[in-house]
């Protein structure tokens, strides 16, 4: 054993040395694929789904990814979680990295293997991803639902994930050239419900002119719906952002049962309010220029809309039982999770639950530094943002101090996020969630260069009551007697609400979908002031 450990280090010694000596390495390389069954050379574990382990030389991928050059180099990590992708993704990178190939990617491994080529930035393996996306649209050359549905699924991820519409252009260029654009709405949209707001905007795009494809399946859907439920989502952020003006004028008919049916089903005063500002906006072109979720590509037409208005963050649930260890592996591989300041709430929201029903056992197996550590680690392999500046004063309690400033940009570095802090102050937060409130912001958004409206510029939450929702408000009879006026750049899928009382301690809101006023005041979730905040992505 002894024998073989010095192997090891003496392996791990010279790989270090060729390093040094070999700085100017070009990969794609082929380093050799026979060097994946040597256990001399990869002292790199990498764990992923499901407890898969792969073994990888931390010299190798390093000169592939500057990632991993950076956690294996200086901060000397012995192992990287990669608990978001499984292990045949895993071996597939990997052998990427050995090989300077991409020849065995699969449709099966595509969305995890181009994933890991961004957030480890193997610039050349993304350049390949994108190679082979664009060889799967052109080998399609009849109308399969799931050959399509492949391609607007993949294309949709990496924009939600990576902002990147590349893979966007090539899929419904392909979608437009079969002429299969209403077959494959028809059939995507009898899942609405489960898609996300920009899944939603992809989907507004492709239909373009043709809007009333998206109306019809909609109306379809209401008319389906129980009467006196509550308007979903996903049906008035499609109603919100599609061109209504274009299918009035195209198929008067069909806005006329649109509305018929939204006025016959609207459950609620809010949702009747909602119906008449929609109906209004209707009657009115869109204006070109004005700025719209979607972006057109070449052979759509697109006309903007405002935005969806409703907060799409609030409220979520996790399993309360898990262990704290566990708790942290489902906050680093969760769909639901897409930034820190959630990650941290929910850490927040299960000791405030361990407290109330006093499990002191579990509360002790919680080692903030540890939490920081691994927090950071989840931050840089889901390529997470770090958060403002302003907010590294900032505390959170997990059964003991732990401060955000580790995961907060420098005095001096950029950052994406603008941390927004409410006009007044507030007590009894969730209380006042419950009821009828307005939150009022001051914010001008980086894209208003100039600006005449009297007051300041920012916007105004307001709640839904009964429904335990915010929304954000747009339009103008929402601005009179308030000290802030709206410009129409501000989205309310940017923003993540949070609050920190008057001592800087942060608290968590958007995890507690399940809980009720006794709760919250056994949680000693009542009865505190502070300010609301909105982390805003730029």
């Amino acid at each position: 054993e002894q024998w073989y450990q010095r192997r090891v280090r003496g392996s791990i010694v010279l790989l270090q040395i060729i390093m040094v000596m070999v700085p100017n390495v070009t990969v794609p390389m082929n380093f050799g694929r026979n060097l994946l069954t040597s256990p001399t050379h990869n002292n790199l574990i990498l764990n992923t789904s499901e407890g898969g382990e792969v073994r990888a030389s931390s010299v190798i991928l390093s000169f592939n990814s500057p990632v991993i050059g950076h956690m294996t180099g200086e901060l000397h990590m012995t192992s990287v979680e990669m608990l978001e992708f499984t292990e045949e993704a895993v071996r597939v990178f990997v052998d990427a990295a050995y090989s300077g190939t991409a020849e065995e990617i699969t449709r099966t491994v595509f969305r995890d293997v181009n994933k890991m080529s961004q957030v480890f930035e193997v610039s050349w393996l993304a350049e390949k991803c994108t190679e082979y996306f664009k060889g799967v649209a052109d080998s399609i050359s009849t109308a399969s639902y799931p050959d399509v549905l492949f391609l607007f699924e993949e294309a949709a991820y990496v924009f939600e994930m990576a902002k990147s519409r590349q893979l966007v252009s090539v899929a419904i260029e392909k979608i437009q050239e079969l002429k299969c654009k209403q077959q494959f709405l028809d059939q995507y949209l009898e899942n609405a419900e489960s898609l996300s707001t920009k899944k939603l905007d992809l989907v507004i795009e492709l239909a373009g002119s043709e809007v009333n494809i998206v109306v019809k399946n909609m109306t379809r859907q209401l008319s389906e719906q129980v009467p006196g439920a509550v308007f979903s989502v996903s049906t008035r952020y499609v109603l919100d952002n599609s061109d209504l003006y274009l299918c009035r004028e195209s198929n008067r008919d069909l806005f006329d049962n649109l509305f018929t049916i939204l006025e016959n089903t609207a459950p609620d005063f809010e949702s009747i309010r909602w119906v008449l500002q929609l109906h209004k906006k209707s009657q009115y072109k869109k204006e070109e220029g004005v700025s719209s979720n979607v972006a057109p590509v070449a052979g759509s037409s697109v006309t903007c809309a405002t935005t969806c208005n409703i907060f799409s963050n609030l409220y979520h649930a996790f399993d309360m039982n898990l262990s704290f260890d566990d708790l942290l592996d489902w906050l680093s591989i969760s769909d639901q999770v897409t930034n820190v300041l959630m990650a941290l709430e929910a850490l927040r929201t299960w000791v405030l639950h361990k407290e109330s029903i006093k499990d002191a056992i579990s509360l002790q197996t919680v080692n903030q530094s540890v939490v920081t550590n691994k927090l950071v680690q989840i931050m840089k392999t889901r390529a997470w943002l770090k958060l403002p500046h302003s907010t590294n004063s900032f505390v959170v309690w997990l059964y003991g101090d732990v401060t955000l400033s580790p995961l907060c940009v420098s005095d001096k570095e950029k950052c994406s996020y603008v941390d927004i802090q409410c006009i007044n102050t507030c007590e009894n937060p969730l209380s006042l969630l419950s009821g009828e409130a307005t939150l009022v912001f001051q914010f001008q958004h980086p894209d208003v260069t100039s600006c005449d409206k009297p007051g300041k510029c920012g916007f105004v939450l307001k709640t839904v009551p009964g429904e335990r929702k915010i929304k954000l408000c747009t339009e103008t009879e929402d601005y009179y007697d308030q000290p802030v006026h709206f410009h129409d750049q501000v989205r309310a899928e940017n923003m993540h609400l949070y609050f920190v009382i008057t001592n800087n301690y942060f608290q968590p809101l958007i995890w507690l979908h399940w809980i009720n006023t006794e709760e919250c005041a056994d949680w000693g979730l009542n009865n505190l002031r502070g300010t609301f905040r909105i982390l805003y992505k730029i």
